[in-house]
């Protein structure tokens, strides 16, 4: 082969080898993306806050709301995780032979570092209350008018990562008979100088004998002070307070804020499905 062969050939092979990769990377966006013919979505404007969020709901295969009262998950930072936690489900509830539930995904109507929050530290801060209030006063209702869900708390999860984790560790202190379940992933305790665990036991006389079911997921490389020892103090409060809770915490090794978040979404959902 001539030289000026062999340059061709080395010259074609990344070529080759980036288009394959790009196809590679296509093909997995497509497999991870949620059956578009189980997909619904339609949006809400919060008559708390005045903005506009888009819902996305995963419907379960068979989808029967006249026989079947189905649980939901409701699914923070919607945009970026509904369709990985409806594959998720669908894939646990096809493994066990049960029933499966609606993902409920919820866009972004203000920042989630406002909607998240439960207090104003700064301009960006302190809309969680509001946010709440759409929850439970309009898309709660919407959900069991128009999709026929189970209107009972024990039917109803809510899973966020990071704020949402945050969120939801605030909606089980502040408004615990909106929610049953919870999966709490790397959730932001630190925020405004552990006010959530002040929260915890303002509302602790009120929430303590309620059932409920509670898995907490954090990534070991995350900050050992800034993370870890929240994480640690609000899973022994519930530990050490709730009589009737069902409780588990997981540390996933050497893996970040980030890192951790998908399988932590997997653990916490097989933990649910199995304990539910």
């Amino acid at each position: 082969m001539s030289a000026k062969n062999k340059s061709m050939v080395f010259k074609t092979i990344p070529a080759i080898a980036v288009g394959i990769m790009l196809l590679s990377f296509l093909e997995s966006c497509k497999k991870e993306a949620f059956s578009p013919e189980l997909t619904r979505g339609f949006s809400i404007q919060s008559t708390a806050n005045g903005a506009t969020y888009d819902i996305k709901v995963g419907l379960p295969a068979n989808y029967d709301p006249g026989v079947e009262k189905y649980a939901t998950i409701y699914v923070l930072d919607g945009e970026e995780d509904f369709d990985f936690v409806s594959n998720q489900c669908k894939e646990i509830a096809d493994k066990n032979a049960v029933e499966n539930v609606l993902v409920v995904g919820i866009g972004y109507g203000k920042d989630r570092s406002i909607d998240y929050t439960p207090t104003k530290i700064s301009s960006e801060t302190g809309g969680a209350p509001e946010f709440l209030n759409f929850i439970g006063t309009q898309l709660i209702p919407e959900m069991e008018e128009q999709f026929g869900v189970d209107t009972a708390r024990s039917s109803r999860v809510i899973l966020g990562h990071s704020y949402g984790g945050l969120f939801g560790a605030n909606v089980f202190c502040a408004d615990n008979e909106l929610f049953g379940n919870y999966i709490l992933l790397s959730p932001s305790l630190w925020f405004d100088d552990l006010v959530s665990l002040q929260l915890e036991k303002d509302n602790r006389e009120y929430n303590k004998d309620r059932s409920q079911l509670v898995f907490m997921g954090i990534g070991e490389a995350e900050n050992s002070g800034r993370m870890q020892a929240p994480f640690e103090a609000f899973y022994e409060t519930l530990r050490d307070n709730y009589s009737a809770i069902k409780l588990t915490k997981n540390r996933e090794e050497g893996l970040d804020h980030m890192g951790s978040k998908n399988p932590n979404i997997i653990k916490g959902l097989n933990y649910y499905f199995q304990n539910r």
